[in-house]
């Protein structure tokens, strides 16, 4: 992005730069809270199970954008 259009992009996006929008509180339905339950009881998701994938996972992200920006 060159700096005339980083520019441009301040510019039009500065009458919402203050915008405030009311959320509210966010309900989280029983089908969700289930969803929860079972992803949190799987065997793989238990204290002292192989996380390792994590590890893995992450490392071949952080070597793709790597290569992206090589």
């Amino acid at each position: 992005m060159s700096d005339g259009e980083y520019d441009e992009l301040v510019r039009i996006l500065e009458p919402f730069r203050n915008l405030r929008i009311d959320t509210g509180p966010v309900e989280l339905t029983e089908e969700y809270l289930r969803m929860i339950d079972e992803v949190e009881s799987a065997p793989e998701n238990q204290s002292g199970g192989d996380k390792t994938w994590v590890w893995q996972a992450d490392r071949q992200y952080r070597d793709y954008f790597d290569r992206l920006e090589g």
